[in-house]
């Protein structure tokens, strides 16, 4: 199990830096533009997601997604356009001294992504839903490092999101957000180092669309 963490820890260290150096040569025009990018690529699939599942619209779906690191993909536009679709959108919560996720409803006051602060923060209001608030989602878009072609997912180490995902309920897909770049190949590659309590996941969001994997959906 060292070794698991030793490369972990080294995978984590080069995504980084890697991050870091495209946010830095994007500027904000063009993160910006990645930002309005996500936003269609994932409203086109959640309509024809709803569509497969006998939905008319998108009103009262609900679906996760976070407050992205500066480095991270930005996702803010993405949640101002499910919001403006009539979807429900949770938002991840840490409290320190707690070691699983609690959600809160994103709204305009709770940091869903405006332009000048892109998911900034969000505060504790004493309206938050819990960790069970998992159990009701119909999607789970949530951050990560990576993914392989296999969907195990690389985090930011904390394991947040590997005690929260056995909330979600079978069949219920989970898409990890990544940049370009780092959208796992369908052959080849190196898998990511996981252990047993590493929940896999079953697809990817990049600019180019949600690609779900060959394993199939959660459960």
């Amino acid at each position: 199990m060292d070794a698991v963490r030793t490369a972990k820890a080294q995978s984590r260290t080069q995504v980084r830096a890697r991050r870091a150096e495209i946010v830095a040569g994007q500027g904000p025009s063009g993160r910006a533009e990645q930002a309005q990018d996500l936003a269609t690529a994932f409203l086109t699939w959640v309509r024809e997601y709803a569509v497969g599942h006998g939905r008319r619209d998108l009103s009262g779906l609900t679906v996760t997604a976070f407050r992205p690191l500066p480095t991270e993909p930005p996702v803010g536009v993405l949640v101002r356009s499910a919001l403006a679709a009539g979807m429900r959108v949770l938002l991840p919560l840490t409290v320190r001294g707690r070691p699983n996720l609690d959600w809160v409803l994103a709204t305009e006051s709770t940091g869903d992504g405006v332009a000048a602060d892109v998911m900034g923060g969000v505060t504790p209001t004493g309206a938050e839903l819990g960790p069970e608030a998992l159990r009701n989602v119909d999607i789970a878009l949530i951050p990560g490092l990576a993914v392989d072609r296999a969907g195990h997912r690389l985090g930011q180490g904390g394991g947040y999101y590997d005690r929260a995902l056995p909330l979600v309920r079978p069949g219920v897909p989970v898409i990890v957000a990544l940049h370009d770049h780092e959208a796992p190949t369908s052959a080849g590659g190196a898998l990511i180092p996981s252990e047993a309590h590493d929940i896999r996941v079953d697809g990817v969001l990049t600019t180019a669309g949600v690609r779900l994997l060959r394993h199939g959906p959660s459960g």
